[in-house]
């Protein structure tokens, strides 16, 4: 079989691996979806809503292949380390079966149809998504610095061929040597291990399509504009293919500080609702804005005390 698309969750964040595969089969109907879940071992028999396609995995699946016992037993008890780790483990299993294969994580959703990405690996063997952070110091120098101690690459996309098996390998070994977040050394858990497969590997390539993994890391590289027609293009010349929607991303759209996008955050709330997904994830984002708003707002008792304070000190 040619292709299939993978992500990784835990049980709570099925709704949301759902939207982003509807997201996907927008423009091709029949993809082949994968899920790896790590904390359950079956799902209740309508969990997927009545989606077919669906391959569900279990962690327990997957231990045989590269090095996914040792990385399973070493962070058994840290969800997230666990979820980052088995990346390249579930994207070698996927290839016994699948010529080409993607992973995304699950707060990924597409707006653009993807085909470009899978007839790039006919010539590259893996696909790495830059953050697209400022390159420019004096411009944005807090993401400027980022890209040293969090990665030139996003973890939340990697595209690869059957063919890099090596890299693979190598970021999977890497993961269970290291996987922490620890600027100080320029660890940051599975991600940063990006940094050197392009340079130890042939065939391993950034990808250049600046509408790939909008995000609210990449404001100042990836600017969006409104074309004449209403839709969003990225520095006036990509479209957008797909937006990562971390919460802070969400938050920012939200707040106005991204408008442009909030149509987008909007198609995607609607779906995730469809999907199962519980939360109206606007709805929640407006709740932690206003949450915040109202903590750095002094309240009457602290102005008072302040200027009690103010006048015990003859100011």
């Amino acid at each position: 079989m040619e292709k299939v698309f993978c992500t990784i969750i835990t049980r709570s964040h099925l709704g949301w691996a759902l939207g982003l595969a509807t997201s996907l089969r927008q423009w091709d109907a029949d993809l082949p979806f994968a899920i790896l879940i790590t904390d359950v071992d079956a799902l209740e028999p309508d969990a997927l809503n009545g989606m077919q396609g669906i391959e569900v995995i279990f962690l327990k699946e997957v231990l045989h292949v590269s090095v996914g016992k040792q990385l399973a037993a070493k962070y058994a008890q840290e969800s997230d380390v666990l979820r980052w780790s088995m990346k390249p483990v579930l994207m070698e299993y996927l290839h016994q079966r699948y010529e080409k294969v993607i992973y995304g994580d699950c707060d990924l959703h597409f707006f653009s149809d993807p085909a470009f990405l899978w007839t790039d690996l006919d010539d590259a063997d893996m696909l790495l998504s830059p953050h697209w952070r400022s390159g420019k110091a004096a411009v944005d120098r807090d993401n400027f610095d980022m890209l040293f101690v969090e990665g030139l690459y996003n973890g939340g996309f990697v595209a690869a061929h059957r063919r890099a098996v090596e890299p693979l390998r190598r970021w999977a070994e890497n993961c269970l040597e290291v996987c922490v977040k620890d600027t100080s050394k320029g660890q940051y858990v599975d991600q940063t291990h990006l940094n050197i497969l392009p340079v130890y590997f042939e065939g391993v390539v950034p990808l250049k399509h600046r509408g790939c993994n909008v995000a609210n890391w990449n404001m100042i590289e990836c600017a969006r504009t409104a074309a004449a027609d209403g839709t969003v293009l990225i520095n006036r010349r990509f479209p957008i293919v797909f937006i990562h929607f971390t919460r802070s991303m969400i938050d920012g759209i939200v707040s106005g500080k991204d408008p442009l996008l909030l149509p987008h955050v909007t198609i995607l709330r609607d779906r995730l609702l469809a999907a199962g997904f519980p939360t109206d994830i606007i709805a929640a984002s407006q709740a932690r804005l206003e949450a915040k708003r109202l903590a750095a707002t002094p309240t009457l008792g602290r102005r008072i005390g302040s200027a009690l304070e103010r006048i015990a000190k003859g100011k």
